[in-house]
């Protein structure tokens, strides 16, 4: 991956929909080169392209991260697949540390919140969590590219 390649990342990361003329005359090549170049991508490092949505125009206006813990020897698949299967769960990571998951949620309001939480220990099997609501979000989730 040369230069060409990481800015040619960069635009289409910054602007998905850029028309190949337009990304072709910002990183200084010709149309068929750069459509060629942005396949090779496409096959190799772009996982696909996708809308960014606001969450608070949607009516999901409370984001909060909750760390959970399972019980030892807790079904990881079984709570995995409710944790896919819940709406408000927009993101999940299982991870090392003093927790087994760390969850993002999006939420209408502190109601729909408690509910979720509540679920995830009365319906899913976990045994703590422990819940930060998000203020403000410093740095929207990126990708790395350098």
């Amino acid at each position: 991956m040369d230069a060409i390649d990481r800015e040619i990342l960069e635009t289409v990361a910054a602007d998905g929909r850029i028309t190949v003329q337009d990304l072709a005359a910002r990183v200084r090549l010709g149309a068929s080169a750069t459509r060629e170049r942005l396949r090779r991508l496409e096959a190799t490092v772009i996982d696909g392209y996708a809308a960014a949505t606001d969450p608070a125009a949607l009516g999901f206006g409370v984001d909060a991260l909750v760390e959970v813990d399972l019980p030892a020897g807790g079904d990881m698949e079984r709570f995995e697949a409710a944790l896919v299967a819940a709406p408000a769960v927009v993101e999940a990571l299982h991870a090392t540390g003093d927790h087994d998951y760390v969850l993002r949620l999006r939420c209408r309001d502190t109601a729909e919140l408690h509910t979720t939480v509540r679920g995830l220990k009365a319906e899913h099997g976990a045994v703590r969590t422990h819940t930060r609501v998000v203020l403000d979000q410093t740095l929207a989730r990126r990708a790395r590219l350098r």
